[in-house]
């Protein structure tokens, strides 16, 4: 068994002393307000659902980093709201109120990125918050297997940028996550020769130099493409983990624990797709009517004279059109596929030494500026303004205006990169998936458009002014009113009991 393996299985719990935190439904009319407000505020960003605890909590300690004070009450709040919203049924007052006071006169002193700092809590406090203490084992176990196949003795901080790789492509984390896990691994290192203050500077340069390589998108692929096997060991884990132990000492064994996850698990890949079809077009439609009432409609009138209501039309329905037409043809990994991810599972558990010649890749720090890779980027160069050329043409043939135009290539771009993300997601299960000719094409022309797509996402993201509103002018007095209804329901709750007796 491959030494990575080794380590791994005497690092899991098997089941053992694993916390047990699911939310139930309630009553509470608290409760029921805060989860409603939740849900709209969630639909304002596009998000995988397992980071929406932690982007609840960073906003909470941000909003209570303006409006309230000291750390005790402020891990009270949080602890609070988590609560009323269903993220935690479970106590975590005193170890979230520790953290805070590690933390608050850190965040206070404005030593570090403010926002990049806060970050890093939520992360710390969402792992605390986490019932799953072994899903971190596994990503130390995937950097490992990765190591293990890629040469790169040359470059600098290689383990580095491969850990930051596989963190944010196998595990799915986003980079507040990313710089918690190099502070953990960092602050194992130093042990207690170094303060909270020099791991953190330590932290933020080493989380700087990592997500501002150009090498780690190289890794990211990489990684991606021995993705399916990595994340099938992970599942058969958590399935069954008191058995996981006993199954990767016998082939037999492992493969049909493998055969039954793996097919369990894509039946539950169709409904994380629909989910996240969904969570996109909500979102996609809320900016849409934003423009529409601030930008679109104001402008045309003010350029034009009138409003366009067929482009004002085409622009509404065509988005969510065009995105079902690029989600739909997404096809999950077949039967001959699904045999060659089970076979890899296994050579990663119990051979790995055996096969990683086969998988070897040396990574290079230098760029390739080969003619031919030349030639590849003029041609990409020309395609890219030609493909929004086109689309402009088309437009202003069937009496678009100019805003108009602006509208639909701007929301074709986000919707087009939506659904390359969720067609990335419908490739977890996948191993090495294989290039087809018609994909190939379709890819060449839509690259343009995705690559917009995602500098818009990034762009939206932190300019959302709806965003805004919900943060600083509705949640704040918001939370106020529903702590003043706890209080009072509590009271009469209490009173009632007294007068019963």
């Amino acid at each position: 068994m491959h030494a990575a393996a080794e380590a791994l299985l005497k690092s899991l719990n098997f089941g053992k002393n694993i916390r047990k935190d699911s939310p139930k439904e309630t009553d509470d009319p608290v409760g029921k307000l805060a989860q409603v407000y939740e849900t709209a505020r969630n639909a304002l960003e596009y998000r995988a659902q397992h980071l929406v605890r932690r982007a609840a909590i960073e906003r909470i300690l941000k909003r209570e980093l303006v409006f309230s004070s000291g750390s005790k009450r402020i891990s009270e709040i949080l602890v609070q709201e988590l609560r009323w919203a269903r993220y935690t049924s479970a106590v975590h007052g005193e170890e979230i109120q520790e953290l805070m006071e590690k933390y608050y006169e850190l965040i206070k002193s404005g030593k570090y990125d403010r926002e990049w700092l806060v970050g890093l809590v939520s992360a710390e406090i969402e792992e605390k918050l986490n019932p799953n203490s072994d899903y971190q084992k596994f990503t130390n176990f995937a950097f490992h297997v990765m190591k293990h196949m890629i040469r790169a003795e040359e470059i600098s901080n290689i383990d580095l940028l491969l850990f930051a790789a596989v963190d944010k492509t196998y595990s799915q984390s986003d980079n507040q996550q990313i710089a918690f896990h190099i502070f953990k691994l960092i602050s194992k290192q130093a042990g207690e020769d170094k303060s909270t203050e020099e791991i953190l500077t330590t932290t933020w340069d080493y989380y700087k130099k990592a997500l501002s390589n150009p090498l780690l998108n190289r890794l990211m692929i990489l990684v991606r493409r021995q993705l399916g096997p990595m994340t099938l060991i992970r599942d058969m884990y958590f399935a069954r983990p008191a058995e996981f132990e006993k199954s990767v000492q016998n082939e037999e064994d492992f493969k049909n624990l493998a055969k039954w996850v793996l097919s369990d698990q894509l039946s539950l890949m169709k409904q994380r797709m629909s989910t996240a079809m969904w969570r996109s077009l909500t979102y996609v439609f809320l900016t849409k009517m934003l423009f529409a009432l601030i930008l679109e409609v104001p402008l045309e009138k003010w350029i034009g004279g009138s409003v366009k209501y067929l482009a004002l039309t085409i622009n509404t329905l065509f988005p969510v059109a065009f995105m079902w037409i690029l989600t739909a043809g997404i096809k999950l990994p077949g039967k001959t596929s699904q045999q060659k991810m089970i076979e890899r599972a296994w050579e990663i558990m119990e051979k790995f030494d055996a096969t990683a010649e086969e998988e070897e890749v040396e990574i290079s720090s230098e760029a390739r500026t080969s003619t031919t890779l030349k030639f590849f980027y003029a041609i990409y160069a020309i395609l890219f303004p030609a493909i929004f050329a086109l689309i402009a043409w088309g437009l202003i043939r069937i009496g678009f205006g100019l805003i108009s135009i602006v509208v639909f290539v701007f929301f074709l771009s986000l919707v087009t990169f939506f659904a390359y993300r969720i067609r990335q997601t419908a490739q977890i299960y996948s191993y090495k998936p294989p290039r087809e000719l018609g994909s190939s094409l379709g890819d060449m022309l839509l690259l343009p458009i995705v690559a917009v797509g995602s500098m818009l996402s990034r762009g939206v993201s932190r300019l959302n002014f709806l965003v805004f509103v919900f943060d600083f002018i509705l949640e704040a007095p918001f939370k106020i009113i529903l702590r003043f209804l706890d209080a009072w329901f509590s009271f009469i709750s209490r009173k009632t009991e007294e007068a019963v007796g």
